[in-house]
């Protein structure tokens, strides 16, 4: 009973940390895994994941881990684990959340660059951002829950999709470069094609976060156009799905040196023919380094995508916690997203370019976008509200205040 109790508690302040992640701009998501490179061993989990954009799309990830333990046991251990985490995940910012936090352990943590958050700190605030639904989208115990556990034991009965993809899809590409998430894209398109039948809430989740994954691929590949162009980012795109590296050329230099011996060996043995009397051969070779580079007919369609959102960074970098809302709120039946503390992530301008993106998703895997259509008929017609304090509060634990929100 009691390790019942210490779990939900851990639980719940996971959510209050997500909650108020969410609420600064940041994108959330809550026990995310932990792999190792090139295996699907997980060796933990990070409690709270943020992933932040800047107003120059740069992405930064932070790390949360979240202790409800009282007292000061193990919290120096923790502290160096955190450390160790951040350099393994890559992460720019580390932060440990406990009941209470000592001055040693301020400390410590000050040397090693990891922010410390008290409870009583945490619920400042939380009073700052009372105006947030309790549970909303990923964050706490809404319908998105059960949604994702009834879509992994569907996954599971059907079989046709390598649970490697799925999870490289819902939490990989969280933090994968854009020609690591277009080649997974690819792959499971590859699949969708052969008639893959996913019902609900299976293909809704599915077609969510591969839409979610190709937005967090074209807001990096936006910020790489204003380093190498347009030109430039369709060559690394396209060379890292050939290749798996979109910086390293050697694969493809083997194969172009692979081309020229085969075309000289074609013309030698051609210029022999004719000088036996022969008349000349017309031939053609198709080429090897096209095979290799074989791209997608949707790609340009992403392209597009990256652009609009290179064009519009005050809305791109948004975009995420917008498909957030609408994927996994809106379209499960939940009411939280209709929160006035919300108001700024759901303009008609955010719908426009969230079309684009599910028109993205429907150029490549038209089945798999038809379990997105609802979002077609969401009414994205808020104004922001510029200041949180004259919203609504939501009462804590009570969502149905969520009905105070702008008109549907």
């Amino acid at each position: 009973m009691g390790g019942t109790d210490k779990t939900d508690k851990g639980a719940d302040l996971e959510r209050r940390v997500g909650r108020i992640d969410f609420g600064d701009g940041s994108l959330v998501r809550l026990r995310w895994p932990v792999v190792q490179d090139g295996r699907r061993r997980q060796v933990t989990d990070v409690d709270v994941l943020t992933i932040d954009i800047d107003s120059r799309l740069r992405t930064s990830i932070g790390i949360t881990e979240c202790k409800s333990t009282r007292g000061r046991a193990g919290e120096q251990d923790r502290l160096l684990w955190l450390g160790g985490l951040r350099v393994l995940v890559k992460a720019t910012t580390a932060r440990l959340v406990r009941e209470s936090v000592s001055t040693e352990g301020r400390d410590l943590a000050r040397q090693l660059g990891i922010e410390m958050l008290a409870v009583k700190e945490l619920e400042i605030r939380e009073e700052n951002h009372r105006w947030l639904p309790q549970n909303f989208a990923t964050i706490g115990d809404g319908p998105y829950v059960k949604a994702v556990r009834d879509a992994d034991a569907a996954f599971k009965a059907i079989g046709q999709i390598p649970p490697d993809l799925l999870a490289f899809i819902r939490h990989d590409s969280l933090v994968s470069q854009p020609h690591a998430t277009l080649g997974a894209v690819l792959t499971l398109s590859e699949i969708m094609r052969d008639g893959v039948h996913l019902p609900y809430p299976a293909g809704l989740i599915l077609a969510a976060d591969t839409l979610f994954a190709l937005v967090l691929a074209a807001i990096r590949s936006a910020r790489r156009l204003d380093q190498v162009g347009m030109a430039g980012l369709q060559k690394e795109i396209e060379d890292g799905l050939a290749t798996g590296n979109p910086h390293d050329r050697s694969i493809l230099r083997i194969v172009e040196l692979a081309d020229r011996l085969l075309h000289d060996q074609m013309a030698g043995l051609n210029k022999r023919y004719i000088s036996q009397g022969a008349e000349p051969i017309s031939w053609s070779l198709p080429s090897l380094r096209d095979t290799v580079s074989l791209t997608p007919k949707w790609l340009p369609r992403f392209y597009d995508l990256a652009y609009r959102m290179w064009r519009r960074p005050d809305l791109a970098r948004a975009l995420p916690q917008s498909v957030d809302l609408i994927c996994y709120d809106a379209l499960l039946g939940h009411a939280a997203w209709q929160a006035p503390a919300f108001s700024r992530l759901l303009t008609i301008e955010h719908r426009q370019l969230l079309v684009v993106a599910l028109d993205t998703l429907r150029a490549a895997m038209p089945g798999l976008a038809r379990h997105l259509e609802g979002l077609l008929e969401i009414r994205f017609d808020r104004s922001p509200i510029p200041d949180r304090q004259l919203a609504p509060r939501i009462r804590n634990g009570d969502d149905d205040d969520t009905q105070q929100s702008l008109p549907l």
